[in-house]
């Protein structure tokens, strides 16, 4: 039976550490992407639920930004003037950036009062930003 010299081993392990250091960077990069993609996603499809919600129910509906949690809330408000959380969704791990933390949808689905805002995502060197305009709609 053959064995492998303490030389060979060193080379071996010498080359998976070079193979190694060049991959890594690109792969995070690609993590961090991905990662600020998907809250872009998730942000996008509770904006939309939020408005079809106004719009089909007839009522106010909000979604609030919780930076502390990286979490959205879409709240309907019911007839004696408090709002009814419906869902909270996780935006995963991001920093957010927002300059209105809450939006407003009327029943006609355009927003309501100072709605419009400026999200951004970043994770590393990945960044995207959304925004929500006065009318509600939301450009990314």
């Amino acid at each position: 039976m053959r064995g492998a010299t303490l030389v060979e081993l060193t080379t071996v392990t010498l080359i998976i550490g070079v193979m190694a250091s060049v991959v890594t960077p690109p792969v995070r990069r690609y993590l961090d992407s991905a990662a600020v993609g998907a809250a872009a996603e998730r942000f996008s499809a509770v904006h939309a639920v939020a408005r079809q919600t106004a719009i089909l129910k007839g009522r106010l509906a909000r979604y609030e930004v919780d930076r502390v949690t990286n979490a959205l809330t879409i709240s309907l408000r019911n007839p004696q003037g408090a709002w009814d959380t419906l869902r909270a969704v996780a935006l995963g791990d991001v920093r957010l950036t927002v300059s209105q933390p809450t939006v407003t949808f009327s029943p006609l689905g355009v927003g309501f009062g100072a709605s419009n805002t400026t999200v951004i995502f970043s994770r590393a060197a990945a960044a995207e930003t959304l925004t929500v305009s006065r009318t509600g709609r939301l450009r990314r």
